[in-house]
């Protein structure tokens, strides 16, 4: 492959790729340390910990669409099933932070 064939390569896989190294360097220092050991950086919850502990897909539209930010909030400050309890650990605008970043991973409708 020449040099030019290889640059286009290298530029086509940084284009593609760029939005998700984009989305995780985007994620809070909040998110990174306390959601993203089971959610992930993406909120897939493809991670070790979040398949043990099942936890949701933060980027499930329908999920998304049936759940107030209320609910969110209360999740995040109260825990949910294995999800602990951050109420403590985080202030009010750190949790409300927190709940717009899991409304962030919501898959875009193609």
């Amino acid at each position: 492959m020449n040099k030019k064939a290889r640059a286009a390569v290298s530029l086509a896989f940084l284009v593609a790729f760029a939005p998700a190294v984009r989305a995780a360097d985007e994620r809070s220092e909040n998110w990174q340390m306390h959601c993203s050991v089971c959610h992930g950086e993406d909120g897939k919850a493809k991670t070790e910990q979040g398949k043990k502990k099942k936890a949701r897909d933060l980027t499930n539209a329908k999920w998304q669409d049936t759940i107030d930010d209320g609910r969110i909030v209360k999740s995040i400050t109260k825990g949910h099933d294995e999800m602990p309890a951050f109420g403590k650990k985080l202030t009010e605008p750190e949790i409300k932070a927190l709940a717009a970043e899991v409304r962030s991973l919501v898959k875009k409708a193609s």
